[in-house]
């Protein structure tokens, strides 16, 4: 297992923000705190494009590397060791830190943040690769090296490491202002909720549920989605939203082939009221173009005419295994892809309307008593405070990660 008292963590994208660079990075700041809270964590500073962490006593890298996977905004996170104040101090502890290693050839890499030292990050380079060269015979190669040794100069002396894991990328959470996600409790929308909070979105959840014509273990379903998803962000809220009677109605009183685009411009009305009342400035959903017969463009468009709030579909382009592929990596597909009977596939038609307008849907439902069916499902409505997220266990590693564990 490998222990550290040190993890260095990149910030590309925010590290080219102009005059408002600070606010971001303090936000990244707060959330590796928030993320690291039930570990001995001793300091957390933020020079320039970079986090750097310390911890009282060692921990394991797979555990810090788990939690700052869900910190938006680092780019890389690396195991990083402070290896003396002098050249011949890290030439010194080179050995140990290579043991075990055996590349084919390899290249160092130097960053020179503290301008006073009296060398520059090329003389350091070339002086650190020569010892490298006489201790383990590897030879150079600075175009495709199998092992880069990257070594960081600042006013603490050298760091060094030589491995690293991918970050999530992104923007801090918070960042981007607030959003309100419709989480089915199926595969789609959690990841579209992770894509949405990855550009700096806080995000409460709306659930449309059938119960009791369908199995109330999809409300169970959505709030474990709710709090896994939690840990990307933290706390939040999920508006739980009875659809039945609207989709009795609809049933009973509109033409068939409409019927799941009428299901939606229902869950668009109430979730447009959700979002204004969690005071959110958009509507996110986990539709995909062309994946089911209700997401061609001419539907996506006749649906969502019946609202002024912005609709995010961070899915839009995405086809199913990438989908799958990214919920697999974040932790919710597990949880998706139990058995539950979705709102949206109540009694849907054998021949459903791929090319509606909203001239169609208008007439379609012009017999339905829209405000009072509206009025209703918010009052029967129940919000859920999602103060406690999920176990850090359900947060999956990264492959690379099993080995130091």
């Amino acid at each position: 297992m490998l222990e550290v008292t040190r993890v260095l963590a990149t910030t590309n994208e925010v590290s080219l923000k102009g005059g408002n660079r600070k606010w971001f990075e303090n936000k990244i700041t707060a959330n590796v705190r928030r993320a690291l809270a039930d570990m001995p964590t001793a300091t957390v500073q933020r020079p320039a494009w970079r986090v750097l962490i310390k911890f009282s006593e060692p921990v394991p890298f797979h555990e810090v590397a788990r939690r700052l996977g869900t910190v938006f905004g680092l780019a890389k996170i690396m195991p990083v060791s402070h290896v003396g104040h002098t050249t011949q101090d890290l030439i010194e502890a080179l050995p140990e830190h290579l043991d075990g290693l055996n590349p084919s050839n390899f290249a160092v890499r130097c960053l020179r943040s503290d301008k006073t030292f009296p060398k520059t990050s090329l003389e350091l380079e070339r002086e650190i690769g020569s010892a490298v060269q006489e201790l383990s015979g590897w030879p150079v190669d600075l175009s495709r090296p199998e092992l880069t040794i990257q070594v960081l100069v600042d006013q603490e002396g050298f760091h060094l490491w030589t491995r690293k894991i991918p970050g999530p990328g992104g923007l801090p959470s918070g960042s981007g202002g607030r959003g309100s996600c419709m989480l089915s409790g199926g595969i789609d929308s959690p990841v579209a909720a992770y894509l949405a909070m990855k550009r700096g979105l806080r995000l409460d959840f709306i659930h449309f549920h059938s119960v009791p014509r369908t199995d109330p273990a999809s409300l169970e379903k959505t709030e474990e989605l709710a709090r896994l998803l939690a840990r990307y962000q933290g706390k939040c809220r999920l508006a739980m939203i009875p659809l039945l009677p609207i989709q009795e109605k609809i049933i009973a009183d509109c033409p068939p082939r409409f019927r799941v685009l009428l299901y939606r411009r229902f869950m668009l009305r109430l979730g447009d009221i959700f979002t204004r009342k969690f005071r959110s400035r958009a509507l996110i959903t986990g539709e995909s173009l062309g994946q089911v017969a209700s997401q061609t463009i001419e539907n996506l468009a006749a649906v969502q005419t019946i609202v002024n709030l912005p609709i995010l579909r961070p899915l839009i382009s995405m086809d199913k295994q990438e989908i799958i592929n990214l919920g697999r990596r974040i932790g919710t597909f597990e949880i998706s892809i139990r058995p539950h009977f979705d709102c949206c596939s109540f009694l849907v038609p054998k021949h459903p309307a791929t090319k509606a307008t909203s001239i169609d849907l208008n007439e379609a439902e012009a017999g339905l008593d829209i405000e009072g069916l509206v009025r209703a499902a918010v009052q029967g409505s129940e919000v859920i405070r999602i103060d406690e997220p999920a176990d850090w266990t359900e947060i999956p590693l990264l492959p690379e990660l099993e080995e130091w564990k």
